[in-house]
């Protein structure tokens, strides 16, 4: 009897193990999706990034006091708390952000704010 009470474990344990792996991950809202401005007023600096709906990314540096724009393209991949920015060609390593967003404004730590453009 605890022969068949231990393999009847063993069998409700394996079942519920092979449908836990069949759920779908979490999805969340991709409130990403759109142009992001940061502007240093001090330096006249300013950043802007593009989050497209496919997860390629765009983002443009202007250095005022060279006078120049840079821009780097990749994918990103999020979650509801962070974004992960991978350049274009594998170059460098992936670099993962932490944020919070509203409507109008977009918070990535450690302290730059971008305004929805």
């Amino acid at each position: 009897m605890k022969k068949t009470l231990r393999h009847l474990g063993f069998l409700i344990v394996s079942i519920m193990l092979v449908f836990s792996g069949c759920t779908e991950p979490e999805e969340f809202e991709n409130v990403l999706i759109g142009s992001w401005k940061h502007t240093d007023y001090q330096t006249g600096d300013w950043e802007k990034i593009t989050f497209e709906e496919d997860l390629d990314y765009r983002l443009v540096n202007y250095d005022a006091t060279l006078m120049q724009t840079v821009a780097i393209e990749g994918e990103y991949s999020y979650t509801d708390t962070t974004f992960t920015l991978k350049r274009r060609g594998g170059t460098g390593s992936n670099i993962v952000f932490k944020y919070l967003v509203d409507d109008t404004s977009l918070l990535v730590y450690p302290g730059k704010l971008y305004y929805r453009q």
